[in-house]
């Protein structure tokens, strides 16, 4: 059985051992600030999904975006799942609880960005009832 619950703190050095398998490593220090900051944010929300021996093995972190372009929106900022339980239901157990969680906070819709090379979470998330929007760059740049 999967249990879905709210990240706390103590999750801190599982989330951040699957930010690693995600390709996003992270010290469980970064990983508990960014926590504390989501959690003091009622627009954001980590879950954590445990696997029938109670150890957490994914998390999905998901935020309510408004935009003058396209109202509120909620969107899935990151979403992995422990390599050895994929395929067992922990991540469409994630989705399903925060596209609850975006429904409560009055949501219309769901959004999610997911890097070109991931056709695995292509096809995950376009089994869930998503579609390809569009295909676009991404820019960044460091703080000065």
């Amino acid at each position: 059985m999967t249990t879905i619950r709210v990240a706390r703190t103590y999750d801190a050095t599982a989330i951040t051992d699957l930010c690693g398998e995600l390709g996003y490593p992270a010290t469980r220090a970064q990983i508990v600030s960014r926590l504390a900051a989501i959690e003091a944010d009622p627009r954001d929300c980590v879950l954590v999904a445990e696997d029938a021996s109670g150890t957490v093995a994914g998390w999905l972190h998901v935020a309510i975006r408004t935009s003058l372009t396209d109202g509120s929106c909620a969107e899935i900022r990151a979403l992995v799942v422990a390599a050895s339980t994929r395929g067992k239901g922990l991540g469409s157990a994630l989705l399903r609880a925060a596209e609850a969680w975006a429904h409560a906070l009055g949501c219309e819709g769901m959004r999610v960005r997911s890097r070109v090379e991931r056709e695995g979470a292509h096809r995950f998330y376009e089994r869930a009832g998503f579609v390809r929007a569009k295909t676009q760059a991404v820019f960044g740049k460091e703080a000065r």
